[in-house]
């Protein structure tokens, strides 16, 4: 799991924990810092930490990301485009969800062929 702020924030690996419990346990134990939306790095750091055999991918279950977001996208922006592509390429499926007015599907609109998109407005 990671967080995308500022820059891409590592919480920790597929294969640090063994239980359901452990893993609710360190979710609810994650504190949101704030900062920008940097979907690039976010998208990247998952491409080549989170789904490596290194750390716990396992090559024969499908690559999953829930792509959570606030707003649009303000850190290396320019590099969205090339990076979605290479997540796209890895063969990892992306379901984007949008949580707040900020957001609205044509953010998702880059990810076209493989996201599944759901928008949420909050007040």
């Amino acid at each position: 799991m990671l967080l995308p702020g500022n820059d891409a924030k590592l919480q920790f690996y597929l294969n640090n924990f063994t239980d359901s419990a452990s893993l609710i346990g360190a979710i609810q134990r994650i504190n949101y810092d704030g900062g920008n939306t940097n979907t690039t790095g976010g998208l990247r750091t998952m491409r080549l930490q989170i789904f490596n055999p290194m750390y716990g991918d396992r090559p024969d279950v499908p690559n999953l990301c829930i792509l959570i977001t606030d707003g649009v996208p303000t850190r290396e922006v320019e590099g969205l485009a090339d990076e979605v592509n290479r997540v796209k390429s890895a063969g990892i499926r992306v379901i984007g969800i949008g949580v707040t007015s900020a957001v609205s599907r044509d953010i998702f609109l880059v990810h076209k062929s493989r996201v599944i998109t759901y928008c949420v407005a909050t007040q």
